[in-house]
């Protein structure tokens, strides 16, 4: 775990100091800043052949990830699954999300649903702060009636547990619990420290805050 961290830090991928706005709406003053890795496809490669290892290769038809992010890992997941197999090969697809209304649930297009029926499913994930995004996917699979084996993750930054995504193991390459607090608990809120808009939803935060 330490030469994971190690790869994240030379990154900068961790930043510390400031007041981030998560994608959830939670609120801290660390940010896991998963595009300053995306930038990097030989390390994006080294960590998903870490994730591909953490599974029996034989066993796992399909790779499922939320969007957006969670495609490049998808691709690269599968890669290595295949690589390790005997024989086979793992495929990788990915699920969308509702853009308006009501339905902001995820979905399968392009066909993928036909990919998962009766297939053993690794999902995968960057991030998980709540486990929302990785729970919905969970779902998506299960009501196409795939059979799900794990969960993987770059990083648990939110301390999800199996039980929170729907009883699904999860393995993730680092674990870093993060103190993160409600908006209206945030104590750099009540303090006033300035919002963070160029890293995580504090932009938006702001937008929404000044329309309110």
């Amino acid at each position: 775990m330490t030469e994971i961290m190690h790869l994240f830090e030379q990154v900068g991928a961790i930043v510390m100091g400031s007041h981030f706005v998560y994608s959830s709406g939670r609120h801290s003053s660390v940010y896991v800043n998963k595009d300053a890795l995306y930038v990097h496809p030989t390390i994006i490669s080294s960590l998903c052949r870490l994730m591909a290892e953490q599974y029996e290769p034989e066993t796992v038809d399909v790779v499922v990830a939320p969007v957006l992010g969670g495609i490049v890992l998808s691709q690269w997941t599968a890669y290595y699954l295949t690589q390790l197999r005997k024989q086979g090969e793992t495929l990788a697809v990915f699920a969308e999300k509702g853009a308006d209304g009501v339905d902001k649930q995820f979905f399968f297009s392009r066909g993928y649903d036909k990919y998962i029926a009766g297939k053993n499913v690794v999902v995968v994930e960057d991030i998980l702060t709540t486990g929302n995004s990785a729970k919905q996917t969970i779902e998506l699979v299960r009501r196409h009636n795939g059979h799900i084996i794990g969960l993987s993750a770059l990083c648990n930054r939110g301390g999800v547990t199996p039980e929170a995504v729907g009883g699904v193991p999860i393995h993730a390459l680092i674990e870093l619990p993060l103190e993160t607090y409600t908006e209206e608990a945030c104590p750099f809120c009540r303090d006033g420290v300035p919002v963070n808009t160029e890293l995580g939803k504090g932009r938006a935060f702001l937008a929404k805050r000044k329309g309110a």
